[in-house]
């Protein structure tokens, strides 16, 4: 009986070494690569393409990629028409929204940051892995979750100190919704430095946009750059007194926070179409998510992890309801945004020039 036992564990011993050994061998998923790799002396501005990694939950995060399968992403970069060798410009990664850049906002705020001197990194994570917006919701989110945004923007921000006209070390990233979520977690190091490396490059600037901060990590860390949290008063999709409380935590680490809340806006406020109420709008609002030492990803109210189809259908169903949200343009919260971020990267980054920016 012994003997049969030894065997049985033994057994067990070795189907758990091939199983360890299958989870750490590179994953030969099938890769679409949209954009070409650029060299940024070729091409300084205009659609580039730098590589990256799919990153489909918070694990491969954690383990820096190493088992993800790589990938060619992108978007379009706008340059100031002054920067140059000898006047190297800071620049601002933009991520867009669950929705994808379908509008163009991505863009436009590349575009509206390059005229006031500051270079614009539009990142489109969506069309890097052949996704349009045409493409079913939840199939752009399981093919490109959250973790994916986030790699490609530690991606861009590797690839942008080798840029000949961009200043390394005033790089700041930003994000509309879904985008405001990934800066938010870039600015833990746990992240991070599994990517980059401990001693890597670092976002000298966070700035979001109606985004959430329902975040906790197990090793709560931060970068320690300053950040910008813009909020719609009307928007029932987030919750103000959570920026609120996260605003105050990072306040006492000894962190730069301003929060701006923008009076009779919803979320989106800078959609092209008129603000309304979209009945039965899913709200997420209410769900809590805890980043563990291992990548692993728990809402907090149902315990569930994030990183199983299983967990994260629980803890959609638990923590999210259906009673709707504000959305749609907004021109004073529009107008008004871009000003506070203009500010706030003029005075985190020391640039001259008016206090008010050309729009």
């Amino acid at each position: 009986m012994l003997k049969w036992l030894r065997r049985l564990v033994l057994l067990v011993v070795i189907l758990l070494a091939v199983y360890g050994g299958i989870q750490l061998w590179p994953k030969n998923d099938t890769v679409v690569n949209v954009f070409y790799e650029t060299s940024f002396d070729a091409t300084p501005y205009g659609v580039v393409g730098f590589p990256t990694f799919n990153a489909m939950s918070g694990r491969d995060i954690a383990d820096g990629g190493r088992t993800a399968a790589k990938q060619i992403t992108g978007g379009t970069l706008a340059l100031p028409p002054d920067a140059s060798a000898v006047n190297r410009v800071p620049a601002m990664i933009i991520l867009h929204g669950s929705g994808g850049d379908w509008s163009g906002r991505s863009v436009n705020l590349a575009m509206k940051l390059a005229r006031n001197g500051i270079a614009g990194l539009a990142v489109d994570t969506f069309a890097a892995r052949n996704l349009r917006t045409t493409d079913d919701y939840m199939a752009r989110l399981q093919k490109a979750p959250i973790q994916t945004q986030m790699a490609d923007a530690l991606s861009a921000l590797q690839a942008l100190q080798e840029h000949p006209f961009v200043d390394p070390a005033r790089i700041g990233v930003t994000g509309f919704s879904l985008g405001a979520g990934s800066t938010l977690y870039m600015m833990f190091e746990p992240v991070i430095e599994n990517v980059l490396g401990k001693d890597g490059p670092r976002f000298s600037a966070y700035a979001m946009f109606y985004g959430g901060c329902r975040v906790d990590f197990e090793d709560f860390r931060v970068e320690g750059s300053p950040l910008l949290i813009m909020m719609g008063e009307a928007d029932e999709s987030m919750s103000i007194p959570a920026c609120e409380a996260f605003r105050d935590r990072l306040r006492d680490m000894g962190v730069d926070v301003a929060l701006k809340v923008y009076p009779g806006a919803g979320h989106g406020w800078d959609n092209p179409y008129p603000q309304q109420f979209f009945p039965d709008a899913v709200v997420t609002r209410d769900c809590l998510m805890k980043w563990m030492n291992d990548g692993n990803i728990i809402e907090v109210n149902s315990g569930q992890s994030m990183d199983t189809p299983v967990g994260a259908v629980r803890a959609m169903a638990g923590c999210m309801n259906r009673d709707g949200y504000t959305m749609g343009y907004n021109e004073n919260a529009d107008r008004q945004s871009f000003i506070d971020l203009w500010q706030f990267l003029r005075r985190t980054w020391q640039l001259g020039g008016p206090e008010l920016p050309i729009l």
